[in-house]
């Protein structure tokens, strides 16, 4: 378990995928339904950034959560959205999909 005292920290793409699946951690996609319909991570959890505040309350019962978007700058923002609701064991993957799929990790299409 772990918190950030000074706001959200970032996590690259390959600390990310080691944590995949691992127990009490989730991977959170904050991407619109289009994008991951396109192409997305096998085994992330999907909730769009315009639905997050309503349904962060979900994810209190994981003691990781690690956020990825297109490129990071909305997972940043969510990061940030949930710390506000209290959820503080969060991080936002630096460089989001881009670095994942440069990295050659495995996304559905």
């Amino acid at each position: 378990m772990f918190s950030f005292p000074f706001g959200p920290k970032n996590v690259s793409a390959a600390e990310a995928y080691e944590r995949l699946g691992t127990s009490g951690h989730v991977l959170l996609d904050v991407r619109t339904r289009e994008e991951v319909r396109a192409e997305s991570i096998p085994g992330a959890l999907h909730i769009s950034l315009d639905r997050l505040e309503t349904e962060a309350e979900q994810l209190k019962k994981y003691t990781s959560v690690h956020v990825i978007c297109r490129s990071g700058g909305r997972s940043s923002t969510a990061a940030n959205l949930l710390r506000g609701l209290g959820i503080t064991h969060v991080a936002s993957v630096e460089g989001g999909l881009l670095a994942w799929q440069k990295a050659g990790f495995p996304v559905s299409r």
